[in-house]
C-alpha cells in the first residue's frame, strides 16, 4: 500500500509541476461496489485539446510584401594598454560596432561552420571548429551606446524592406 500511495503522490506532484497538463483526478478502484483499500489508485488523465495558433504567413521569410526588422546588441571591451581613457572608450566602441555588424550578418545571411577532428589511438587528439560569415550590411543604425566599467554596448538595428530587396535577391 505504501508503494502505491508513493506512486500516486509522485504522479500527482509531477503533473502539478508540468505547465501544459492539468492536475489528474485520482480515483480509488472499486471491487463489488465497495472501496478496496489494497487496490492501487487509478489516475485518470483528462483529454487535452490542442489549440492551433494562427501563424503569420511567411513572417520570417522575406517577400515583396513584408518587412523584416533585425536588432542586436554588440559588446566591446576597452583595451588596457591605451594612452588615454578617451582612446580606450573609442576602441571599445569600435569593437562593439564590429560585433554588432557580425551579429547582424549572422542573423541575415547565416554562418558557415566547418569542423575537423583528428583521432589517434581511438581518441580525439585535436578538434578544430571554424566559423565564417560572408555578408553585406547596409543602412544599419546605431540606436544606443552605453559605457560601463570598460565595456561598451552598442544597440544596432537594420530594416529589410521586401519591396526594395526581394527583386534583387530573387534574380
Amino acid at each position: 500500500m505504501k508503494r502505491w500511495t508513493l506512486l500516486a503522490l509522485v504522479l500527482a506532484s509531477a503533473t502539478l509541476f508540468a505547465e501544459s497538463c492539468p492536475e489528474p483526478k485520482v480515483e480509488q478502484a472499486a471491487a463489488g461496489g465497495a472501496t478496496n483499500c489494497d487496490a492501487p489508485p487509478v489516475v485518470v488523465q483528462p483529454k487535452v485539446k490542442r489549440i492551433e495558433m494562427p501563424r503569420e504567413r511567411n513572417a520570417c521569410t522575406l517577400s515583396s510584401h513584408n518587412t523584416i526588422h533585425f536588432q542586436v546588441v554588440g559588446q566591446g571591451v576597452a583595451p588596457v594598454n591605451t594612452i588615454s581613457p578617451a582612446q580606450a572608450m573609442a576602441l571599445a566602441k569600435r569593437a562593439a560596432i564590429a560585433d554588432a555588424y557580425r551579429q547582424l550578418g549572422e542573423k541575415i545571411c547565416g554562418v558557415r561552420v566547418e569542423g575537423r577532428d583528428l583521432i589517434r589511438n581511438m581518441m580525439i587528439s585535436r578538434s578544430t571548429v571554424r566559423t565564417q560569415i560572408d555578408a553585406m550590411i547596409r543602412n544599419a543604425r546605431i540606436i544606443d551606446t552605453k559605457f560601463k566599467d570598460g565595456l561598451c554596448e552598442v544597440e544596432m538595428e537594420v530594416t529589410v524592406r521586401g519591396d526594395e530587396w526581394y527583386p534583387r535577391l530573387v534574380n
